[in-house]
């Protein structure tokens, strides 16, 4: 027997999907979520790749990190040759990869990878900076955007988080120089970095990585928050 639970912290309508759900009525439209990738952007240090893998572990399907397959050798040969596409990127032995490439190959990778998962129920997560692939993403139903608020006047507070957060991720690592470099940085660039994804994702599913108390959520809080969502 399921046993439904009305939660006062949501909304009418979340509850009357979450009711129709237990029943069944739930259509093929609302359900095509199943066919699609799941799509993370955010900000760094808001956690996103965190929630993403844990969504995908959570769902039993494949997590693939974008950034990781534009550092690879396989799609940095499936788009090299293409107009308007700069990359350069030398592999060593110990994994670790130098060089840069331009707006452009950002595209094509995401391009690429879109043409072979577009209809499938795998997780994307993509990193900031690739905004100028965004338009690729627009039919998606299910993207999600962690790390930035809706509203620019409720910057202030994220600013601070984020900036925190990515002191920490370098004291978690012990990295002395990029923890001095995180302490020293300008929240100019994060604040860059926000308006730029709002500005390009607007109207998609805005994920808040604080609650109401302005304590940051859990992974775990984030990931039933966002399969919650999907179905």
């Amino acid at each position: 027997m399921k046993i439904l639970i009305i939660y006062p912290n949501m909304n009418l309508q979340e509850n009357i999907q979450r009711i129709r759900e237990m029943m069944g009525l739930l259509t093929e439209e609302e359900q095509s979520y199943e066919n699609k990738p799941i799509v993370f952007i955010g900000t760094a240090g808001a956690g996103k790749s965190t929630t993403a893998k844990k969504v995908a572990e959570s769902l039993g399907i494949e997590y693939i990190d974008v950034d990781e397959r534009q550092g690879s050798e396989e799609y940095e040969n499936l788009c090299k040759d293409e107009p308007g596409v700069e990359v350069s990127i030398t592999r060593t032995d110990d994994g670790h990869q130098y060089g840069n490439s331009n707006g452009e190959y950002k595209r094509c990778v995401l391009n690429k990878l879109l043409q072979k998962y577009g209809n499938s129920k795998v997780v994307l997560d993509i990193g900031a900076g690739t905004e100028e692939g965004s338009d690729l993403l627009i039919n998606l139903p299910n993207l999600f955007v962690l790390g930035v608020p809706t509203n620019s006047d409720d910057d202030k507070p994220y600013l601070d988080f984020l900036k925190q957060s990515r002191i920490d991720r370098a004291t978690k690592m012990g990295n002395q120089d990029l923890i001095d470099t995180e302490k020293n940085m300008d929240t100019s660039n994060i604040q860059q970095s926000i308006s730029n994804i709002r500005d390009y994702y607007r109207g998609k599913q805005f994920i808040s990585v604080l609650n109401d108390e302005g304590k940051r959520k859990t992974p775990e809080e984030l990931t039933q928050e966002i399969i919650f969502k999907l179905t």
